[in-house]
């Protein structure tokens, strides 16, 4: 099984979120108010998609898979701008592989997406991951937030990089 580091995690599921995957029930045609009236809103997807991976915890390598649901949203509002929102909630099992201990696999993501035509992009992704341990093997919870902004000219700007992980 390929080893991901925790960061690489968020590549992979967004890759993933692209397959059509299978429906648990038909989609709800009630979709909410959207402020400014956009000219186009995507759906919420019903899917649940698998993932498998290798992730780091504090003590050992474990390997998880699992189901996600992604939910993605697209406003574009007056001259243009677009407005997208991605959501992911995952759960999985893994199995560490020195120990062979049993953990749980939660993971929320949200990332938010702001383009301006021919101005500025904004990135903003924040993921909180948790690889709970069970009996006695070790929790561990993950933290992540990056900020990205690309102006009109190219130019790359990181406003936010954190991450943080806690053992327990």
């Amino acid at each position: 099984m390929p080893r991901l580091p925790a960061t690489a995690t968020v590549a992979v599921v967004l890759l993933l979120s692209c397959d059509s995957g299978r429906s648990p029930a038909e989609p709800s045609d009630d979709l909410r108010a959207i402020k400014y009236q956009p000219a186009s809103a995507a759906r919420p997807n019903p899917s649940f998609l698998p993932f498998a991976f290798s992730v780091d915890n504090c003590v050992e390598t474990v390997d998880v898979a699992g189901t996600f649901h992604p939910v993605t949203q697209l406003i574009v509002g007056p001259g243009g701008k677009e407005h997208v929102k991605f959501h992911i909630n995952a759960k999985g099992t893994g199995v560490g592989r020195t120990s062979g201990a049993r953990y749980q696999w939660n993971d929320r993501l949200f990332d938010i997406s702001n383009q301006v035509p021919g101005g500025s992009l904004t990135f903003t992704l924040n993921d909180h991951t948790r690889l709970i341990g069970q009996g006695s093997a070790v929790n561990t919870r993950v933290a992540t937030q990056i900020k990205v902004t690309i102006n009109g000219q190219g130019v790359v700007k990181v406003d936010r990089f954190r991450a943080r992980a806690i053992c327990s």
